[in-house]
């Protein structure tokens, strides 16, 4: 934990932080809005809006940020006050197969079946199947992506002719 006291987090139920269908990383509060948890701001919420429980690995950057103060496998500890420094915005990429979520064995199995799972992993965002790197990570540059995508298009082009390069981009607090 940090030099803080512990005491002075603030343990939020893990169940309440996911990760909106753009993207963004947030905090339930309230049953019909949310918080985001790089710039504080609220948004209106349904369940339409849900893109996917976050990850350790999302949680290990918002830790590095100084947003998460913790985490296990029940709760994450915010920090009160967050340090995050001014910084450039920073893109998350990953691949978008413009697939519908409901193709997601689909490319599961291909995956497995070219053994590549230990390289890709399937994820639905949104209403898509996306894949990302290794054990789910983002991809830290457009051509590392590109490059992912051009290895999975020589694997299944019929099926994944229309994945493109797609990205998040995290702006870190003022």
């Amino acid at each position: 934990m940090s030099d803080y006291d512990s005491q002075e987090t603030i343990p939020v139920p893990r169940t309440r932080i996911f990760v909106l269908d753009d993207g963004t990383f947030v905090v339930q509060w309230e049953v019909n809005r949310v918080q985001a948890l790089v710039n504080g701001r609220y948004y209106s919420y349904d369940s339409e809006r849900y893109g996917n429980a976050i990850t350790d690995w999302e949680l290990n950057q918002l830790k590095n940020s100084g947003v998460v103060d913790d985490y296990d496998t029940e709760l994450v500890y915010l920090s009160p006050l967050p340090t995050i420094a001014a910084q450039i915005p920073t893109r998350s990429f990953y691949l978008n197969t413009t697939l519908p979520k409901s193709k997601m064995k689909e490319v599961e199995e291909l995956l497995e079946k070219e053994g590549l799972t230990d390289k890709f992993a399937v994820r639905v965002q949104g209403i898509f199947t996306i894949i990302r790197g290794r054990s789910g990570r983002i991809f830290i540059t457009f051509d590392e992506a590109e490059r992912a995508r051009e290895i999975l298009l020589e694997c299944a082009p019929a099926l994944l002719r229309d994945t493109v390069v797609a990205f998040v981009e995290i702006n870190p607090i003022p």
